[in-house]
């Protein structure tokens, strides 16, 4: 059995930005429900001060799981750039919906845990560094800015990440369902620990888990030329699997129980890592 450590990602840095009341919140790991938003890629509950919980992702800070040890190092730093890609994605739903205390550690994870993984990758790869940009739009999260002035941010660094993802991976469908794959299996790790005795007990991991698998299908979709010339029939299993995995996220503020079991959730990640051997 895998022993997974507690994560804790309340760190100085994170009291600074939440404030001891939003701390206190996300220890909690308490969720309410969502109401329909359109502009967001599920819906979220459109008013603020909905509670989080803890956080940190595979091979980050405090948790033992490392869904990228088995991939080539291009492929380990396109996945990392995902999971930090899915981490602005609902952390802007969130922020976008006025409830930016449980947007915060969607900001914070990326500067404080992914990007201490990613830093030198970038730099053998002679992919510019986006740490700043990070760290300032998380410092606009801290001062609660409109969101009108935070999206152009948003936007250009979600752009930054776009490019370095292009530019660190290969557009073969080899390469992408090495990928993608291993972005899953983090995302079922996030699952799993988001839930305890039936319910969502922790918002913030089901957050992670919810932003991880639309940043792999994004990129899967992104993809579905090369991986549909390789095998047609493989990729739209590929498609409609991801779309059963998206089904556990109704909303960015989860559900008090799950709508996807992790034990399903699972074997449908399970099943899109068998569908490898056909784009070989």
């Amino acid at each position: 059995m895998r022993k997974t450590t507690t994560k804790l990602w309340i760190g100085l840095g994170t009291v600074a930005l939440l404030g001891a009341g939003a701390a206190q919140a996300a220890n909690m790991g308490a969720a309410d429900h969502g109401t329909h938003h359109p502009a967001a890629p599920y819906q979220v509950a459109a008013t603020q001060g909905g509670e989080g919980g803890e956080g940190g992702e595979g091979g980050e800070a405090g948790h033992e799981h490392d869904a990228f040890s088995k991939v080539s190092a291009d492929e380990a730093l396109v996945g990392r750039l995902l999971l930090l890609k899915g981490h602005l994605q609902v952390g802007w739903s969130l922020y976008e919906a006025g409830r930016p205390d449980d947007a915060a550690p969607h900001f914070l994870h990326p500067a404080e845990e992914i990007y201490k993984d990613i830093k030198k990758p970038l730099s053998r790869k002679k992919i510019p560094q986006f740490e700043k940009e990070l760290g300032a739009l998380a410092t606009l999260v801290k001062q609660k800015t409109p969101a009108a002035e935070v999206a152009p941010k948003q936007a250009a660094l979600l752009a930054t990440v776009d490019k370095a993802i292009g530019k660190a991976g290969k557009n073969s469908a080899r390469f992408v369902m090495s990928v993608v794959p291993a972005v899953l299996d983090q995302a079922q790790d996030e699952y799993k620990e988001a839930l305890e005795g039936g319910r969502i007990a922790n918002a913030v991991e089901y957050q992670d888990a919810s932003g991880f698998v639309l940043a792999a299908r994004d990129y899967a979709n992104g993809h579905a030329k090369a991986l549909g010339a390789k095998d047609a029939a493989a990729q739209g299993k590929l498609t409609e699997y991801l779309g059963e995995l998206a089904k556990a996220f109704p909303s960015a503020v989860p559900p008090q129980a799950p709508v996807v079991e992790h034990g399903a959730f699972q074997a449908t990640v399970s099943r899109i890592e068998l569908l490898k051997g056909s784009f070989r």
